[in-house]
């Protein structure tokens, strides 16, 4: 998403940036400096130290969450407080260090001050990074209405834009809905409430953030924006839309990020840039090679364009497959066109593959299937029948999902020739190990020396990389409370969500990855701390059933505290713990619970005490002994 656009010189003037040096988000932050002064200094995470930073909480009338600090990142105020001040440059860090500007006491330029304001109050919302949906949706609405606004009315709108997690663009309308409310088994995995306390919630932080940047005023049950606000609406909403000449790609991959409301009004150059008929060729071109959230983003965006577009949509509904949303589109508006007979069935197929995708993996076949039951009186094996015969590239998919039976996936050779397909194909293809086997792995976490942490396991070869991290958690010692990635150097695998881009853990074997033994891959723990393992191929070995696996062979070295700030985090813990006089000791021994340094032991390790952990973690998860090697 683009930037946002600086306040209009129209706009500029002296009693607007008063405002907004004076708005309590900014005086919160500049008091924050004031009291950084010439210099703190950091923990390796990048915050003020526990007891400093409970310094800082007394001087802005923040309560602790507790008796003693265990990090300045248990307390949101502070670090909120913490960003605005860094954001508006107030505050300077080099890492270990932080000072105030040395211009802090300075007048300075009312359009500097605005400019700078804008961009702070801006990533509030998230933008241009990461837009939230719900605090984009209630600028939007104060920014659309020239009269206050109820809160009530604002959750119905951010519910609207920001349903329950894992959401998806409606193949229909374009709207974004819960995917198991629309495949019919919302009571079953779960459903939001339009307007509900979530929604409320969410409306009334965003209000929150408003009021804390003086962009708007709550009273009386009402919010309307002020002139601030009025300039922020402007700079992010204009400033955020694609440029006239950018191509539909463009177009879409920012709309896609917002809800619809936002999206229309800032495709609103974009359109106007071109006549009707050309917007929806350029929209429909893209949405063919397109998928998920994109392909419906254009669709839904072109049929809002309304009957002045039919031209081009006739010229579509020419086309196969594809071609059946412009069949569609021109039958919702009374207009005769060839139906396709497949038509239907393609429809459904596109629909439940973007849906289907948005689900758990844990939804049992028998309870996705139980609305197609539904429609077909029962009749699923016809049902599924039309829909493998649609010609859907994702049919295959999609039915296996239904039936929970695997989809059989032709191999694809290596070389060249294996890359050609592959791209043909769109799928990854693997050169794999044989399923059957075991496979004994080194794991190693990188950076921590004296001593060294490692652990030997043995696992099914099968093992899917999402069972490989729960191994790595008990192997290891994690707590499981963090994101986690494996990567090979050229693809990286984690949990299926669009944010991260990762290609879903769940569909890939280990076997798949590593097929010989030398073979390495990365897997990284908490983004935060950002502990990265080395996951060694050392040998396949065969399978006799009389053992059960996962299990660990051996080890080194106790598995660091989690949210001790990574490598280097932990080396100054340990430093800390073995110096009684230094000056968090105490305060690292009351954060892990011990009673002394001594209590501490980075060596301890108990191959027992793992696979206890492992037995409990994946129980059962395949029978046979290590043997002989491959």
């Amino acid at each position: 998403m683009a930037s946002v656009i600086p306040p209009s010189p129209v706009v500029v003037s002296a009693d607007l940036a008063d405002a907004a040096l004076g708005c309590t988000a900014l005086v919160r932050a500049r008091k924050l400096a004031e009291w950084v002064g010439p210099g703190r200094e950091l923990t390796s995470t990048g915050v003020l130290r526990p007891a400093v930073a409970a310094e800082a909480c007394q001087v802005l009338g923040i309560s602790l969450p507790g008796a003693r600090l265990r990090s300045a990142l248990d307390v949101d105020e502070l670090m909120r407080d913490w960003t605005v001040a860094v954001d508006a440059g107030f505050l300077a860090a080099d890492g270990r260090h932080a000072w105030a500007a040395p211009d802090l006491a300075e007048a300075p330029d009312p359009e500097l001050v605005l400019n700078v304001w804008v961009r702070v109050a801006a990533r509030s919302l998230g933008v241009p990074g990461g837009p939230c949906a719900g605090c984009l949706t209630v600028l939007h609405e104060l920014a659309a209405d020239d009269a206050p606004v109820g809160m009530k009315e604002l959750a119905v709108a951010v519910t609207a834009a920001d349903p329950a997690p894992g959401g998806e663009p409606c193949p229909d309308c374009g709207a974004v809905h819960d995917p198991a409310a629309l495949l019919g088994i919302g009571d079953l995995v779960g459903g939001g409430d339009p307007g509900g306390p979530g929604s409320r919630e969410h409306a009334e932080d965003a209000v929150a953030g408003l009021v804390a940047f003086g962009a708007a005023v709550f009273e009386d049950g009402v919010v309307r924006l002020t002139p601030l606000g009025s300039m922020l609406a402007a700079a992010v909403l204009e400033g955020c839309a694609p440029p006239p000449d950018a191509d539909a790609e463009t177009l879409v991959s920012v709309i896609s990020e917002v809800p619809p409301p936002v999206a229309m009004t800032m495709a609103g150059p974009w359109l106007d840039a071109r006549p009707v008929d050309a917007a929806v060729r350029e929209l429909l071109t893209f949405a063919e090679s397109a998928s998920g959230e994109r392909r419906i983003a254009a669709l839904a965006l072109g049929r809002e364009l309304g009957p002045d577009a039919a031209e081009a949509w006739r010229e579509w509904a020419k086309r196969p497959g594809f071609g059946a949303y412009a069949r569609q589109w021109l039958a919702d508006q009374g207009e005769p066109s060839a139906q396709d007979p497949a038509d239907e069935a393609w429809l459904t197929v596109d629909a439940l593959s973007i849906m289907l995708d948005a689900l758990p993996d844990m939804v049992p076949p028998f309870l996705l299937a139980a609305p197609l039951r539904q429609e077909t009186g029962g009749d699923v094996a016809e049902a599924l029948s039309l829909l493998r015969g649609s010609g859907h590239p994702a049919a295959a998919g999609v039915v296996a999902r239904l039936t929970g039976q695997p989809q059989l996936v032709p191999s694809v050779p290596d070389g060249i020739a294996g890359e050609t397909a592959r791209a043909k194909s769109g799928r990854l293809a693997f050169a794999s190990a044989p399923s059957d086997g075991v496979y004994q792995l080194k794991i190693s976490l990188c950076g921590v020396s004296k001593p060294p942490v490692w652990r030997r396991v043995v696992v099914p070869a099968d093992i899917t990389l999402e069972d490989l991290h729960t191994v790595i958690l008990g192997a290891m010692g994690w707590h499981g409370g963090h994101l986690h990635v494996f990567s090979t150097g050229w693809e990286e695998y984690g949990s299926p969500d669009p944010e991260l881009g990762h290609t879903d853990e769940t569909a890939v074997r280990l076997r798949q990855l590593l097929p010989e033994p030398g073979g390495k891959l990365r897997y990284t723990y908490d983004f935060g701390d950002d502990w990265e393992h080395d996951i060694l191929l050392e040998k396949v070995l065969l399978q006799t059933p009389t053992s059960t696996y996962p299990s660990c062979l051996a080890g080194k070295g106790a598995c660091p505290p989690e949210d001790c700030g990574g490598v280097w985090g932990y080396a100054d813990l340990k430093e800390i713990l073995a110096d009684p006089g230094h000056d968090q000791h105490q305060e690292m021994l009351d954060w892990l619970c011990l009673d002394s340094g001594e209590a501490f032991d980075p060596s301890a390790f108990s191959v027992d005490a793992v696979n206890t952990r492992l037995s409990y973690l994946l129980p059962g998860m395949s029978c046979g002994k290590a043997g002989t090697t491959q």
